[in-house]
This record gives C-alpha cells, sequence and structure tokens, in this order.
C-alpha cells in the first residue's frame, strides 16, 4: 500500500485561519489537533496528501511548502461516479459527515472515498482510462491521481480513440483536436457523462459553475448536428426519427404547402434563436416540445417555457402523460405544495427536460437557484405578443425576461448565449418589430421569423346582430341547430356564472370558467368539458388557450372580444381537428364595445398614479436606497384606497413604468412564510390558548383574537363566517388597522402559545361526485390494477401492448381497468423510477418497460405506498362530517401513523408519497397549502434627486398602449 495521509481542516472565515485539522495516513496513524506545526509534521512522512477540495481550498491556509504529490477527491468525483445515484458520500463540494465539523471525521470519509475511486477507476474500460489520462494527467486537480496508480500513456492518437470508443454516442464530425487542446478537463467531464448512457444523470451543480464550457462541450458532441451527417446525428439529432419516436408521428404539419412546422423545429434543433407565428390550434406545442425532449435525452438540457397561462401549463403537462412523455413539469399557483416539491425534486435530480413557469415567478430566488443547478437548452415564451405595447395583450411581467436571462448566463459563466423561442398565435407587424427589437437589444439575439396566416379553412364566421334582450334566446337556438362541443365567450366573470345557471336551468349541460374562481373548481370545469363529461363552456377570455379539445364544433361570443387578435384566437379554439368543419358566431350589440371601453377607462393607470407611487418611494427610501414593501403596503403610501380596482396589478405596473424610466430597480421577491399550520380546531380553542399562554396583556389579547379569526376562516374557507378570510400579513394589517410589526410581534406569539405551528397544513377538496367511501375504493382498484402490472412486469426491456393488457386485466377481474388507468400507473412508475419505460414509433399502445428494482423491492415499497395511502384516506374520513373541505397536518398524519400498533417509524416524505400517489391515481385533490405569508415587492431606487418627478414624456409608452387599446376596440367593432 502506498504511503499516503488523508487530511481535512476547518478554517476561521475571520480570520482566515486553520483553527482545527484532522489527519489520517492509510496504515491507520491519526492526528487530531489544533496547532499548525503538528500537522505538517505529520504530513511530511508520506508520499502522497490526500483530501476533499484540497487543492483549492485547504493547501492555501497551510502556510507551508510541503513537496508532496497532492490528490483532490471532490475532482475526481463526479468523474469516476457520474452516475445517478451519485456516490453516497458526496454533496456538491462537501462531504456528508456524521459529526458536525469534525475533521478528523472528514479525513476519515475522504480515505474512503479515494479508495472507491480507485476501484471505480480500475473497473473502467482500458479505452476510457486511456481516454482519461492524455485527457488530465497534467491537470493539477487530477495529476496526483495518476501519479498514485502509476498510470501511464499508451496511445498514439487520442482524437481516434475517443471515436472509436464512442461509436454512436458523439458525433463523428465533432472537431475532437480542437477541445482537447482548449477545454479537455471539460470533455472528460462530458464523456464521463455520456459513458454512464442514463437518461437522467446530470452534471453536478458546482462542476456547471465552476467548469461552464462542460454545458458548451456536451452541445457540440451531442446535440449539433453536421453538415454531412454521421451515424450519431442521423439518428440522434434527426427531427423525423424524434418525431417518430417521441410523438408517433410521420410528418409534420403544412400550411398551405408550406412545411413552418418542421423548418421551426429544424432551426431549434440547430440552436438557433426564432419567433413562430401559428394559428390556434396550429401545431405550436410541438414544435417547441420535441427539440425540447430531444435535448433532455441528448444532452441533458432543460427548456424553460414561459407562458402567463397556468391552466395552459397543466394541460400541455398532461396532454404529455397521455402521449407516455412523463419528462414536463409545471411549477404554478395550481399545484398543490406536494406536487410542487415533487416538480421542484424532478427539475433538480435532472428527470425533466421540460419546465412551465409564469413570467411573475421568474422573480424568485427559487426559481434562480434552481435553474442554475441545470444546463438550460433554452427559453421559450408563449403568447409573445405580450411583450409589445402594440399587442393586444401587453404583461408588464414580460420585460424582465430578457434580464432575468442575462443574469442568469452572468451567474452560469456562460459563454454562448441561451436560444430563445418565441410563439404566438396571432401578431400585427409592429408587434413582430417589438419583439425582434427586444430581444435584439436586450440579449444580442437575432430571432428566425416562421410566419403564417392566422386564418383558418375548416372554421365558418358569422356576427349575428342582435338586441341584447335577445341574445339568450338566439344563442339557444345555435346550440339546438349544432348540438355540438360549444364554448361561449363572455367579458365578465359574474356574466359567465348567470349564463351557465340559467343554461342549466333550461335543461343544458353547462359549466362555467373564470380567472376569479376557487382553483378546483376551474380544473373540475375544464376537465369536465375536455373529457366531454360537459357540452357547454360558458367562459371568460381565461379559458381556452392551449386547452386541447379537438372537437369543438362551435364557439359562440355572447360578448364581442375587445380586439380582433383576442377574437381570432377565441374563435380558433373551435375546429382544433383540421378535418372538422366548424363555426363561430358573434352576437353583436354596440353596447358591447361601450362595456369595454368603460372597462379599459378603469383599468388604465394613470399618470397621476404612478406620481404617487413614485411619491411613496421616495419617501420610503429617505434614509437608504432600499425598500421592501408590499404592493398594498405601496398603494396605502400612495393614498390609494379600497376603491381601486385590481390594487396588486396597478401597483407592479406603475413600478414596471417607473423602472422603464429608470427611477427604480425591482430585485428578486423574497417571500417569508412565518408559520404553516394551525394547531386548534376553532377560535375557542384558541381563545382558551391565548388567554392561559400569559404572553399577551389585555390590549394584544384582543387583537390576537382579532388575527387568528381571519387565520382560521383563511385555512377553513367552506365554513359560513362573516370574517373575510386572510393569512397574508399585509392584508390582516391593513383590514384590522393594527401596524404590521405588532400583526408580526403577535403571530410569534401565537407560535409559542402552540396555536400556530410549521406543520404543513393541507386542505383536501371533495367535490360534489365524489366522497372519502369512492376515493378508497379508487385506492383499492388501482392497487389491485398494480399488483397485477407487477406480475407481469419484464425483468428485461420487452415491448408490452397497454391493450393486450387491458383484456388480461379484465380476464383476471381487475375491476375499473381501462387503457387510461394503466398509462396513469406506468406514468407514476415512471416519474418515482421504478421502471424505464420508452415509446415505438408509430404503435402508441406499445411500450419498452424495464424494471429497475427487484419485484420483491419494488412490492415492498408499493406496498408500503398503499398502507399510508389506506390510513390517510381512514383517517380523513373520520374527521370529515361530509364536509367538501379537510383540513389537515402533513406531521399529524406521521405521528398518527406511528401511534398504531405495529407500525414502524415512517419520515414527512414517506407520508408526502403518499399524498402524491393518491393525487396520481385521482383519489384525492389537496387544494393547497396553509400560510401565513408576507411576500414584499424588493426595490432599489436608482433616481436619488428627490426634486425629480416622473414626466409626463416618461408617461407616453404607457399612453400610447392605452391609445392602442382604445383603438383595438374601434376595429373589432367595424368588423362587426
Amino acid at each position: 500500500m502506498k504511503n499516503i495521509a488523508f487530511f481535512d481542516t476547518e478554517v476561521s472565515m475571520e480570520t482566515k485561519k486553520i483553527v482545527d485539522f484532522g489527519a489520517i495516513k492509510s496504515n491507520g496513524e491519526w492526528i487530531h489537533e489544533v496547532t499548525l506545526s503538528r500537522l505538517i509534521d505529520f504530513l511530511l512522512s508520506v508520499d502522497f496528501i490526500c483530501g476533499h477540495n484540497i487543492i483549492h481550498h485547504d493547501l492555501k491556509y497551510l502556510n507551508a511548502s510541503i513537496s508532496k504529490v497532492f490528490i483532490d477527491t471532490l475532482y475526481l468525483s463526479p468523474l469516476l461516479f457520474p452516475k445517478k445515484p451519485y456516490h453516497r458520500l458526496v454533496k456538491d463540494d462537501k462531504i456528508k459527515t456524521d459529526e458536525l465539523n469534525n475533521p478528523l471525521n472528514d479525513a476519515k470519509k475522504a480515505r474512503n472515498l479515494f479508495y472507491d475511486e480507485v476501484e471505480a477507476y480500475r473497473k473502467l474500460p482500458l479505452e476510457l482510462k486511456q481516454i482519461f489520462y492524455v485527457l488530465l494527467s497534467n491537470q493539477s486537480e487530477f495529476s496526483g491521481f495518476f501519479k498514485y496508480l502509476n498510470f501511464s500513456e499508451t496511445t498514439t492518437d487520442i482524437c481516434y480513440d475517443i471515436k472509436t470508443f464512442f461509436p454512436g454516442k458523439i458525433c463523428h464530425n465533432v472537431n475532437i483536436k480542437e477541445i482537447i487542446e482548449n477545454s479537455p478537463v471539460e470533455l472528460a467531464y462530458s464523456l464521463a457523462l455520456i459513458h454512464v448512457d442514463d437518461d437522467y444523470s446530470i452534471t453536478p451543480r458546482w462542476i456547471l459553475k465552476q467548469y461552464p464550457l462542460v454545458d458548451n462541450i456536451i452541445f457540440r458532441l451531442r446535440g449539433n448536428p453536421c453538415v454531412t451527417g454521421c451515424a450519431y446525428c442521423n439518428d440522434k439529432l434527426d427531427i423525423y426519427t424524434g418525431l417518430k419516436s417521441i410523438f408517433q408521428f410521420d410528418k409534420f404539419r403544412d400550411f398551405d404547402g408550406v412545411p413552418l412546422q418542421e423548418q421551426a423545429v429544424k432551426a431549434a434543433v440547430l440552436n438557433k434563436s426564432l419567433l413562430v407565428i401559428f394559428p390556434t390550434g396550429g401545431g405550436k406545442s410541438l414544435t417547441f416540445q420535441l427539440p425540447a425532449l430531444m435535448a433532455g435525452r441528448n444532452i441533458k438540457g432543460l427548456t424553460v417555457v414561459i407562458s402567463p397561462l397556468q391552466s395552459l401549463m397543466k394541460d400541455q403537462v398532461e396532454n404529455l402523460e397521455k402521449k407516455n412523455i412523463t419528462e414536463a413539469v409545471t411549477i404554478n399557483g395550481l399545484l398543490d405544495p406536494i406536487e410542487r416539491a415533487k416538480s421542484f425534486e424532478r427539475i433538480e435530480k435532472g428527470e425533466a427536460y421540460l419546465l412551465y413557469l409564469s413570467p411573475e415567478s421568474l422573480r424568485s430566488n427559487t426559481i434562480e437557484r434552481l435553474l442554475l443547478g441545470r444546463k438550460i437548452s433554452r427559453f421559450v415564451i408563449d403568447e409573445a405578443h405580450c411583450f409589445s405595447a402594440w399587442g393586444q395583450d401587453f404583461r408588464v411581467d414580460y420585460m424582465y425576461i430578457a434580464e432575468f436571462i442575462k443574469q442568469l448566463q452572468t451567474k452560469k459563466n456562460l459563454t454562448e448565449k441561451i436560444p430563445v423561442s418565441c410563439f404566438t398565435a396571432t401578431a400585427k407587424q409592429n408587434v413582430i418589430n417589438d419583439i425582434m427589437k427586444y430581444f435584439k437589444n436586450q440579449l444580442d439575439l437575432d430571432l428566425e421569423l416562421f410566419q403564417t396566416s392566422s386564418g383558418r379553412k375548416n372554421l365558418r364566421y358569422k356576427v349575428i346582430r342582435t338586441e341584447e334582450s335577445k341574445k339568450y334566446h338566439v344563442m339557444r337556438e345555435l346550440l339546438d341547430n349544432y348540438q355540438c362541443p360549444t364554448i361561449i365567450y363572455v367579458s365578465r366573470t359574474r356574466k359567465a356564472e348567470k349564463l351557465s345557471e340559467r343554461l342549466n336551468n333550461d335543461g343544458y349541460n353547462s359549466r362555467e370558467y373564470h380567472g376569479k374562481m376557487e382553483k378546483n373548481n376551474r380544473i373540475d370545469n375544464q376537465e369536465a368539458f375536455i373529457n366531454g363529461n360537459v357540452d357547454i363552456m360558458v367562459a371568460t377570455s381565461a379559458f381556452g388557450m392551449g386547452v386541447d379539445k379537438k372537437d369543438v364544433g362551435m364557439v359562440i361570443h355572447y360578448d364581442i372580444s375587445d380586439s380582433l387578435e383576442n377574437y381570432i384566437q377565441e374563435a380558433g379554439r373551435a375546429g382544433r381537428d383540421q378535418e372538422l368543419s366548424a363555426n363561430c358566431f358573434v352576437l353583436f350589440n354596440e353596447e358591447d364595445l361601450s362595456k369595454h371601453f368603460m372597462l379599459l377607462n378603469q383599468t388604465k393607470l394613470s399618470l397621476q398614479e404612478i406620481q404617487q407611487v413614485w411619491k411613496a418611494i421616495k419617501a420610503a427610501t429617505k434614509t437608504r436606497l432600499r425598500m421592501s414593501n408590499s404592493a398594498l403596503e405601496i398603494a396605502r403610501n400612495a393614498g390609494w384606497d379600497d376603491g381601486v380596482l385590481d390594487i396588486e396589478t396597478r401597483v407592479k405596473t406603475a413600478i414596471a413604468a417607473l423602472e422603464n424610466s429608470g427611477y427604480i430597480k425591482r430585485r428578486h421577491n423574497m417571500p417569508r412564510v412565518y408559520a404553516s399550520s394551525i394547531s386548534v380546531r376553532n377560535v375557542m380553542e384558541a381563545t382558551t390558548k391565548i388567554k392561559s399562554s400569559q404572553l399577551f396583556d389585555a390590549n394584544s389579547e384582543v387583537k390576537a383574537i382579532r388575527i387568528i379569526k381571519k387565520l382560521i376562516s383563511n385555512r377553513n374557507r367552506e365554513q359560513n363566517s362573516s370574517e373575510i378570510a386572510e393569512a397574508r400579513v399585509d392584508y390582516i394589517s391593513d383590514h384590522l388597522g393594527i401596524k404590521k410589526a405588532e400583526v408580526l410581534d403577535i403571530i410569534q406569539k401565537l407560535r409559542e402559545a402552540n396555536v400556530l405551528k410549521d406543520e404543513k397544513d393541507l386542505t383536501v377538496y371533495i367535490d360534489e361526485n365524489n366522497s372519502l367511501v369512492k376515493t378508497m375504493n379508487i385506492l383499492h382498484d388501482f392497487r389491485d390494477l398494480e399488483r397485477f402490472l407487477l406480475k407481469e412486469m419484464p425483468l428485461e426491456k420487452k415491448v408490452l401492448n397497454i391493450k393486450a393488457l387491458n383484456e388480461q386485466a379484465e380476464e383476471q377481474g381487475i375491476k375499473k381497468v381501462n387503457p387510461n388507468n394503466i398509462r396513469k400507473i406506468l406514468n407514476y412508475w415512471s416519474i418515482k423510477k421504478f421502471v424505464i419505460r420508452n415509446t415505438v414509433p408509430f404503435l402508441k399502445d406499445h411500450l419498452i418497460i424495464q424494471i429497475l428494482e427487484t419485484k420483491d423491492k419494488l412490492e415492498s415499497e408499493l406496498e408500503k405506498i398503499w398502507d399510508i395511502a389506506g390510513f390517510i384516506v381512514e383517517k380523513l374520513e373520520s374527521i370529515s362530517q361530509n364536509k367538501k373541505e379537510l383540513t389537515f397536518s402533513v406531521l399529524r398524519l406521521k405521528k398518527d401513523y406511528e401511534a398504531q400498533l405495529f407500525k414502524e417509524s415512517t419520515t414527512i416524505k414517506d407520508i408526502e408519497s403518499a399524498l402524491y400517489y393518491l393525487t396520481r391515481i385521482g383519489a384525492l385533490k389537496i387544494e393547497g397549502g396553509f400560510l401565513v405569508i408576507y411576500n414584499p415587492l424588493n426595490i432599489e431606487r436608482l433616481e436619488k434627486d428627490n426634486k425629480i418627478r416622473y414626466k409626463i414624456e416618461d408617461y407616453k409608452n404607457l399612453k400610447q398602449y392605452y391609445e392602442q387599446k382604445t383603438q383595438m376596440i374601434h376595429i373589432v367593432g367595424e368588423y362587426a
């Protein structure tokens, strides 16, 4: 055994000196001291010195010249353990320790890790050992390792060796020689990752930061199609092969004989930036999904899709799952906390290739950290007309997208720009110019344009002039005449509810949809319409974008849209199946235009209002240049009252206008959570605890009871209460007239009194067609089906026919079996990494399946999930009392589960895993979590002169936007 010592140090961040160290030799001799000279003496007696992250950390603090060979296990780990799950001792650039700040313990772990690395290297194929040696033996981070191994060079042509060792895994025509000369370390890490051939293993975050060119090297090796073609590029980077294998289609969509979809996909695969203008139902989604999924599988890349429409995100993820594609996730407000956590986990682990986000979420530090840990292949911006003040739906949050991308590129030390694809259904020339100009000015990107006409040959348009009082009867005649899935568009949320109710009273099967509905009602109504359980959807413009229902035969505009562009998009939701002829009717009355003008005037942000916000910001930043206040607080400080419509949106628009004119800079959001559960059942129990705690004086006791009333009303929204439900600290302060600082002080005391806790309160929603008895039946049915499928799972890769499996299950008496439920289970197993599953080109009912665990281990894991899931349903049933909403604590579920006889201890993760399972199989709907939260806007003041006012010329762009909106209403009126 070679004479080697392993060491670790603890360094004071204040003095930058070693305050503790530990070392151990290969013969077992060890030292744990604080005297630096003792460490140096100990290390002088060996030939090799090894540690974790010592070359660029520990060694610079030794203050002594030690002429030894150094080995750093940190840099070797991703090279020799590139497959997920990664080596159990390593987490980013640290070793997981059993003892906190114990350098001797860390030295021992470095020793164990080193010998594991030696063994892993010895097991590599000789050709790969040789490749790593040539690339790394002269690099300071790796040279000591090869000297320890006495490895030497035998190759004469390393470029040839690499290409012959990776046949069909990298582009044969890539310039390997140039990469070796300029980026040998990055090439070695890239080749290590490619060698493991695992779909979900990704480069560790710290490698991406320290060696940002790894991203670029992997792209050059596996993501950039060569001109002449080669075995790899012709297979993995061929868009026609991808279309067949991923989506089961044999051709792309043409527009009047022009293959625009194919051209746009090809441009994306070539890493170009694009602006794509396809009509509603024209195949926009596939145009970005196909390159995204190809990039995910080939270069471990993540494509980020920015969309303002939460229902679109959810719908697209679910539609991909129906096509056996589970590598897409969304993070938005429609997710329950369990789903949200799972989405984060899957992104971090490299298990997702598509991430759908809202533009506002880019202000989140958490989202930024998430994206810093992944290779970003591309940003896709849907509804790209939102960039333009000339567009029908300008959104201020879109103006931050380029800055976010710029900051991300800087923090990731990228030398190559992240490409961008912009998509919209309708765009006039000045909108196109705005989008092109924005990305050229902000990111120096030239967008290649792919544009088709917005016309749809399978749609018939007709305007029916009618009095307002006769609209309902005309609409009923249309419904009776055509009797097909129909969307009816109205301009107001209240109107959607009243019209749907009237239709149902008259014997029609109708649901309503608008942005102000409760989340679960909105989701239920959308799914009922998409699944064909309901024929008629009465909706505001919030419904329809991205909703993939191909058989809508009629769209009726009960109220005409506020722009021709919006009308074309909304009418385009009919006849998404190009073979279906569909009708688009407008029931037009001149009063409709007056309503739009009235609504526009109500929502206009005036010059004076922006001046008021600027004055409030100046007042808050008299003594400091940064402030952190909520939108509501800023509005109140600006002198706005409760009569202001949509106060948060107006404040954010005013802040965006000030930012656009250079007065301020808006920084990332930093939400603060003060509690996640209420430990009392009602106000009476809370009052008893408050009074007995002796934490409150008479005045604060009264205020504490008022605050807890609001919080309990928020948690139990189903209960009738005169109290307005609220859990946002700033709104509680505003509603109750209690200073925010005092509200926060009382919330802290409520925690001390065990009224508020952090036990993760969640709410389960029980819809009118469901019950907890039915929930238990669903659980049992899926359990039986999973047991059947487990028996049929092959240990080796094998093609399985879903329809044949369905017939076998029916023959064996499995209840509620259908192909859709089999897919649900296989999707869930795929997400949980129980199986590897791939599609078979052109055979949508066939899947290539391979089980990743032994059947016994997988059955054991499933049994635990079923057991906990069954307990959860029984527990909820015991507290239900026929309520539509049930609130429960995740931590309390864990404690109650463990309190049962003969039950082993479990974890919060196990409980959450069972809850996730129940939502995946459709047994439960978790509406959301309870949070006492404060979500401020973080603003930095740039203009320091208090005398400077927001001027008329600053308001010019916003004024132009409102004038354009007025013009759009006139134009749609002229069309009618």
